[in-house]
């Protein structure tokens, strides 16, 4: 079952709610947008009963990722330096491109991950 987080509380308490009705076992997909998509998804799980087994950044969004990057410091490390580039050309690729230079120089994971990235978790509900 996949459950994408909505913004609302009205949204959340009716995922809540389809999440605990699911049978011990049941493989679940927890879909959360930036920012602070790594709090809503765990917070979510644990209020649902579902144990995460692995999570994943969603890069450039949750709504319509082009790549999906294991939530770990070697995996992002790769990422960042054999695919991640800038999008653009001209003034906006000049600015892009420095940007892209800074997160390889720095590799800000936590900050990619809470600000940057939505987050899809994988789990089972317990």
């Amino acid at each position: 079952m996949c459950v994408v987080l909505g913004r609302t509380c009205e949204a959340a308490r009716a995922a809540e709610k389809r999440a605990r009705s699911l049978p011990p076992g049941t493989p679940v997909v927890i879909v959360s947008g930036a920012p602070c998509a790594t709090v809503r998804c765990r917070t979510f799980a644990a209020r649902t009963g579902i144990e995460i087994e692995r999570e994943y950044l969603a890069l450039p969004s949750a709504a319509a990722p082009a790549y999906l990057i294991e939530d770990a410091r070697a995996t992002f490390r790769v990422f960042v330096d054999a695919v991640l580039a800038s999008p653009s050309r001209g003034l906006v690729g000049l600015a892009q491109d420095a940007a892209v230079g800074l997160v390889r120089a720095i590799r800000p994971r936590g900050l990619v991950a809470s600000l940057a990235a939505g987050r899809l978790a994988v789990g089972r509900r317990a």
